[in-house]
């Protein structure tokens, strides 16, 4: 699934357009993703935890539910 899938399920489940509700969605996503650049961690109840550290001049993140990590490089952005 993709966003455009993701907003399109949203729209359809509450009655929205799906600009609105792909709006909606980006804001919500790129909230996540600022807090996570801050060095904050992100805690959605019954989806999962998210962190964002630096580790060997690289920038580590993990799902915790999934107990594994991966690499992003320093000059990609989270997305």
């Amino acid at each position: 699934m993709n966003i455009t899938e993701l907003a399109g399920t949203i729209a359809k489940e509450h009655g929205l357009s799906r600009a609105l509700s792909a709006r909606i969605l980006k804001t919500a996503l790129d909230t996540i993703r600022n807090e996570l650049k801050r060095g904050h961690l992100v805690r959605l109840r019954g989806f999962g935890t998210f962190q964002a550290r630096k580790s060997h001049g690289k920038l580590r993140a993990k799902f915790d539910d999934s107990k594994n990590f991966f690499d992003i490089q320093r000059s990609t952005h989270l997305k």
